[in-house]
């Protein structure tokens, strides 16, 4: 019998530069650690990110109205798109603007369609029952674990202090 596996939770900000350098190293942890750990990625949102918990009611959105994979495929776009809502790049704006930006982003990743419309993520991003209630449940989960920046690791229900955002699958063997 198979010993079960260890969980790793990965804690992100969908704007944090160094949570998108962890991304990027995301594939070969995954990879080197798949017969040990069971790795999951979560989202939080920094108070200091101004686009970061709009971006997270926007995948929590996706989720709930298309699943896991199409939340995923968001979150990955997100960060390949994270120029795009940096406050260099929004400046001073509304937040019709930011909810645009994201809904570009979803329908870069192809997800926006019958299922979701382009006006209904729009509507719906800001839609307490929807998107903002379930994105703060999950912000929640990220503070009872003592997440207080990102990226943060969880490890066996526990943080990992002093990791490093630069660290790819060598540096955790």
């Amino acid at each position: 019998m198979a010993a079960a596996k260890k969980s790793w939770k990965i804690f992100f900000d969908l704007q944090c530069p160094y949570s998108k350098k962890c991304w990027e190293h995301l594939p070969s942890i995954k990879e080197r650690f798949k017969e040990e750990y069971e790795i999951t990625t979560h989202v939080t949102s920094l108070a200091f990110h101004a686009q970061a918990f709009p971006a997270q009611c926007a995948a929590t959105l996706i989720g709930t109205q298309l699943g896991a994979d199409a939340r995923q495929k968001f979150e990955d776009m997100c960060f390949e798109n994270q120029d795009s809502y940096m406050n260099a790049a929004l400046g001073d704006c509304r937040k019709s603007d930011v909810s645009a930006v994201f809904a570009d982003i979803a329908d870069k990743a192809g997800l926006l369609g019958e299922k979701l419309n382009r006006q209904q993520f729009i509507a719906d991003i800001e839609s307490w029952e929807k998107a903002v209630k379930p994105a703060y449940a999950e912000h929640k989960v990220a503070l009872a674990f003592g997440v207080y920046g990102t990226p943060k690791h969880v490890i066996n229900e526990k943080l990992v202090a002093d990791t490093e955002s630069s660290w790819g699958a060598d540096e955790w063997a």
